[in-house]
């Protein structure tokens, strides 16, 4: 992620399981995965980075599932529910995960992508992709294709 926005400042929550950014000029939080997590550590990521959002109206939120090799059924659950509910009550416009480039792992969370699609749009507006690389997920982040519409609604 450096090569894409430079010097990144330094996070504003960090445990050994995840690190995670605000890029003001971007309205952008970057949620890294540092190493394979539980149910629990997903949790606090998730709700530090919640927590970071309301405090500054963030967005686009950019989260690196690189290191992760399995999400458990009950890790799927929780996000496609709790998380996905309180997420959808902040200012958050589009969400997009990095995951490994691996077939097997694509494939087996191909249910839960779409799922977790459908249910922010019901929930919400917010906007759910999945890529392969960091810089496709910045392009499609922060370009302004259905973000116009989105802010328009929300004043």
């Amino acid at each position: 992620m450096q090569m894409l926005f430079g010097d990144l400042p330094q996070p504003d929550f960090e445990e050994d399981f995840v690190s995670i950014h605000f890029l003001a000029s971007h309205s952008l939080l970057l949620l890294e995965w540092k190493r394979q997590i539980t149910l629990e550590e997903r949790k606090v990521g998730f709700r530090k980075a919640l927590e970071i959002t309301r405090k500054n109206g963030i967005r686009y939120w950019l989260i690196d599932d690189l290191q992760l090799s399995i999400i458990t059924p009950e890790e799927k659950e929780w996000v496609l529910s709790e998380f996905q509910d309180e997420a959808s009550q902040t200012t958050i416009l589009k969400l997009a995960v990095v995951t490994p480039d691996f077939y097997p792992s694509l494939v087996a969370n191909t249910e839960f992508t779409e799922k977790g699609k459908e249910g922010y749009q019901e929930k919400g507006m917010i906007q759910h992709e999945v890529f392969p690389d960091h810089s496709t997920a910045v392009n499609w982040l922060l370009s302004e294709e259905g973000t116009e519409t989105q802010e328009n609604l929300l004043q």
